[in-house]
């Protein structure tokens, strides 16, 4: 994806691709991975990093010795497929580990079909039943409310080392040939003891609108080692359905509005506009807003988060000429197609808040930002994680890079009121050094012999006073040389 050059009158606009293209990032205890989609889910076309987050899994499954115990949660399972599929690798690598003598649980929901054998001779209801080391298999009430988590948890060697991996990949292969998803693989013995409660709440039949679940270790605490705080973890239903009481979406809004600089998100839903409002809250503070949710969920009005992202999009909810800037996400990672409309394009669930700030926050789990999945006391099973971490945070960052143009820098020119000046509005994604150059003659595209003025290398949003007019001409945002 090459450089773009816009003619402008009054007003211009210009940007540079060179999105980050990694898909997977580690620390000390840490890991963070992203798919990516080609909206072909035939196995003779698959990429090496197509079914990544699956691969994940399926190691740690792998990994899993006599007497460790592991245990998976999925809202949907499918895919016969070892090259395509989903449920058919993770059904082989169950059925391997309880040959190993490994101790499993599989925590489903309701529209899983445990019957059937995606991979030949092997299903859930099969690996429950079989003689001798079994699966302890837990499926869904039918009821109000939906088991929407999307986890796996690893105890190994006696117990001594412990990973939890979530996100929001549901474990089919749709989700990594047509969807954007996020992965955290994270080792930290406290964090994995709270989501093994909620799993044990779960495999004793106690699903979101049993009256009898605990939430003992919801918002349970834990530290990974480059964090710069603890961080903590909500599990849904929640203990209070209130705005402002104990649930994710006060978590949530209350980080919005201690960020200082910079927020990056991806969501599949955001119907919330207590959200919407402090993000609106945070563009007049100056902070820099990036954002993409799927076309398909916001596009027409009878969409869930069509008002959102109309009260997101509308210049008067703002105090100031900053906004939220909304991207449509690409349909596939070849970059050769945007957003048209495929369902659930942006399966993504996460929020980065000043990842290059000194406090740093990462916001991501299987919770779509919704009433049932935020707030509600009696609706879905959800994990949302906060992680206080420069890595984590950056890492979506990357994945937003890889998704979206959201990060690629721009600039808009505009009039200061006189022949002779003007004023320079433009985003950085780094501290490198950029310069404006211009040419007013299409056939001098290839030289930019006239050069406007550098930038003052500030990641994020700046502004800054211009001798040059609003001129009508071709403009390029480009690395100093």
């Amino acid at each position: 994806m090459g450089p773009r050059y816009i003619l402008i009158a009054g007003l211009c606009a210009a940007a540079l691709a060179g999105a980050a293209r990694a898909d997977s990032f580690a620390g000390a205890d840490w890991q963070a991975h992203f798919n990516r989609p080609d909206q072909n889910a035939f196995p003779t076309t698959v990429r090496a990093d197509e079914y990544l987050l699956r691969e994940r899994f399926v190691a740690r499954l792998d990994a899993l010795a006599s007497n460790d115990w592991g245990c998976l949660a999925t809202y949907t399972f499918s895919g016969n497929s070892a090259a395509a599929g989903a449920a058919g690798p993770i059904l082989l690598a169950m059925s391997n580990a309880l040959a190993r003598g490994a101790k499993l649980a599989f925590v489903a929901d309701n529209g899983v079909n445990v019957a059937s054998n995606y991979w030949p001779g092997i299903s859930l209801t099969g690996l429950a039943t079989r003689a001798g080391n079994k699966l302890q298999l837990s499926r869904a009430t039918n009821d109000w409310g939906i088991m929407h988590d999307k986890v796996g948890v690893f105890w190994y060697r006696a117990a001594t080392q412990a990973w939890v991996l979530t996100g929001s990949w549901n474990f089919t292969g749709g989700a990594s040939s047509y969807q954007w998803n996020v992965l955290a693989e994270l080792r930290n013995r406290e964090l994995a003891t709270a989501y093994s409660n909620e799993m044990r709440e779960m495999l004793s039949g106690r699903f979101h609108a049993n009256t009898n679940k605990s939430h003992a270790h919801d918002g349970a605490r834990f530290r990974l080692a480059d964090a710069w705080t603890n961080g903590w973890v909500r599990f849904a239903p929640y203990p209070d359905k209130t705005y402002g009481g104990s649930n994710a979406l006060t978590d949530v809004v209350a980080a919005i509005d201690a960020a200082t600089n910079e927020i990056v998100f991806a969501l599949n839903k955001l119907t919330r506009p207590d959200v919407a409002n402090a993000l609106i809250r945070a563009c007049d503070r100056g902070v820099a807003v990036h954002g993409a949710l799927p076309k398909s969920d916001r596009a027409a009005t009878n969409d869930d988060s069509y008002a959102v992202y109309q009260t997101l999009l509308a210049p008067t909810n703002y105090a100031t000429a900053n906004r939220t800037l909304l991207y449509d996400a690409y349909a596939t990672a070849s970059w050769t197609a945007t957003d048209d409309g495929e369902t659930d394009l942006v399966h993504a669930k996460y929020m980065a808040l000043d990842p290059y700030g000194t406090a740093p926050l990462a916001i991501l789990g299987s919770a779509n930002w919704t009433e049932a999945a935020l707030v509600d006391d009696d609706s879905n099973d959800e994990n949302v994680l906060f992680l206080p971490h420069a890595g984590l945070a950056q890492a979506l960052v990357a994945q937003f890079n890889a998704m979206t143009d959201g990060t690629v820098p721009w600039f808009r020119l505009e009039s200061g009121g006189s022949a002779a000046s003007g004023r320079l509005v433009y985003w950085l994604p780094t501290t490198n050094r950029y310069e404006v150059v211009f040419t007013t003659n299409v056939l001098e595209l290839g030289t930019w012999t006239n050069r406007m003025q550098e930038l003052s290398p500030v990641r994020g949003t700046n502004a800054v006073a211009t001798p040059y007019p609003a001129a009508r001409g071709f403009y390029r945002l480009r690395p100093v040389p």
